[in-house]
C-alpha cells in the first residue's frame, strides 16, 4: 500500500461502515467516511481526531445522483486517485413480502442496489486512471 492510498466507505455513521472506516484509517489509508446524515458523524470525528487518523467525513447520499457526483468529484480532485471503495450503505426491512408496500421495496432497492451501482459508476473512471 502506498502512503497516499485513498479509501471511500459509504454508510459510515454506524456499524460495519463505521468500523471499516476506522480500520482503514488506522492502516494508513486516507479514508473518507461518507454518510447521508452528517449529524451522525460526531463520534467518528472524535475518534479520528483523538487518534490522529487520516480520516475525513463527507456527506454522500447513495440515492442521489448529484450527491454522489459532487462527493466523488471532491475526492477525485483532491487526490487524483481512489484505491478502495467499500459500498456499505444499505438497510433492511423486516416482515413478510406481502406485507411490504411496493414503495418500501423500491426504496430499499434504490439504496441497497442502485446506490451501490451509482457510487461504482462515479468511482471507477478515477480508479481506472
Amino acid at each position: 500500500m502506498q502512503r497516499d492510498s485513498v479509501a471511500i466507505v459509504t454508510g459510515s455513521s454506524t456499524g460495519n461502515g463505521f468500523e471499516t472506516s476506522l480500520l482503514l484509517a488506522k492502516n494508513g489509508f486516507f479514508t473518507y467516511a461518507t454518510m447521508r446524515n452528517l449529524n451522525k458523524s460526531t463520534r467518528i470525528k472524535e475518534i479520528a481526531k483523538n487518534e490522529n487518523l487520516p480520516l475525513e467525513v463527507l456527506e454522500l447520499d447513495v440515492t442521489n445522483d448529484k450527491s454522489v457526483a459532487n462527493t466523488i468529484d471532491i475526492i477525485g480532485n483532491r487526490h487524483q486517485r481512489i484505491d478502495v471503495l467499500v459500498n456499505n450503505a444499505g438497510y433492511e426491512h423486516h416482515g413478510a413480502v406481502e406485507e411490504l408496500s411496493m414503495d418500501e421495496i423500491r426504496a430499499q432497492f434504490e439504496t441497497n442496489f442502485f446506490g451501490a451501482v451509482r457510487v461504482m459508476k462515479a468511482v471507477l473512471p478515477i480508479m481506472r486512471k
